[in-house]
């Protein structure tokens, strides 16, 4: 599991989470996020690449509790382009075994 160290998020206008990534050559396939209503949860992009997304901000939370699909946007190195976008279910659990232990 990779860790994501450099991400946003912000809530597009109709209050939708929208994650900004750095490109990966990794093509999603059916992207899922594990979310247990914390402030931790897993991206998994495919079967054999999962991200782990920590410390998200409260309104983002707020607004993930609330929809079933967020937007990753995928950005080159330079961060002056996006190279990819998507949308992602959010599949909510009760408990996310791989953040469990992380700090609240």
């Amino acid at each position: 599991m990779k860790h994501a160290e450099d991400y946003q998020v912000v809530l597009s206008d109709e209050g939708v989470p929208v994650f900004v990534l750095p490109y990966t050559r990794v093509r999603p396939e059916n992207p899922i996020l594990l979310y247990d209503g914390g402030r931790h949860a897993t991206l998994f992009r495919n079967d054999h690449d999962v991200l782990l997304i920590d410390y998200i901000p409260a309104k983002a939370a707020e607004a993930m509790n609330k929809c079933g699909r967020l937007i990753v946007l995928e950005h080159n190195k330079a961060g002056d382009d996006v190279l990819r976008d998507y949308q992602v279910l959010i599949k909510k659990v009760k408990n996310n075994p791989l953040t469990d232990g992380l700090p609240k």
